[in-house]
């Protein structure tokens, strides 16, 4: 015996070994702002279907819908948080799906173009950080 007793490690220990490098940040920032984003188009979805109540159902449904789609994308960002490695798939596939989402508002009229531009750039930095060393290193432990 050494004399050095381990103390066990609790789960929120596990998978976080040390300060978290730049590029990992950025990939948490990025799934944030996305659960965000997918949450204020869930309440513009309901508000819209309040001020129409000949569809009431459509916009509820869709609405919860979206929600699960931003409570995923925030337990993704957890994920990506505590350093765990289950994490990193499903974060690049919502940037791939930012990426189509880009690419179809930037088909669109003037205003949509710009929001299109936006999504799209945020999620080329998402997928780039993603694919980045420090990022592989950090969900590899």
């Amino acid at each position: 015996m050494t004399g050095v007793s381990e103390q066990p490690r609790d789960s929120a220990d596990v998978g976080a070994p040390g300060p978290r490098p730049l590029s990992l940040l950025v990939c948490v920032a990025v799934a944030v702002l996305e659960a965000a984003a997918v949450l204020a188009y869930t309440i513009g979805i309901l508000a819209s279907g309040l001020q129409n109540p000949g569809s009431i159902a459509a916009p509820w449904v869709e609405g919860v819908i979206y929600l699960l789609f931003a409570g995923g994308i925030a337990l993704v960002a957890r994920g990506l948080w505590q350093c765990r490695r289950w994490s990193r798939t499903p974060f690049i596939t919502a940037q791939l799906f930012g990426l189509v989402i880009a690419y179809t508002l930037f088909s669109g009229e003037a205003s949509a173009q710009i929001l299109g531009v936006v999504v799209g750039a945020v999620s080329l930095v998402g997928l780039v950080m993603a694919f980045v060393a420090p990022t592989a290193q950090a969900l590899d432990t």
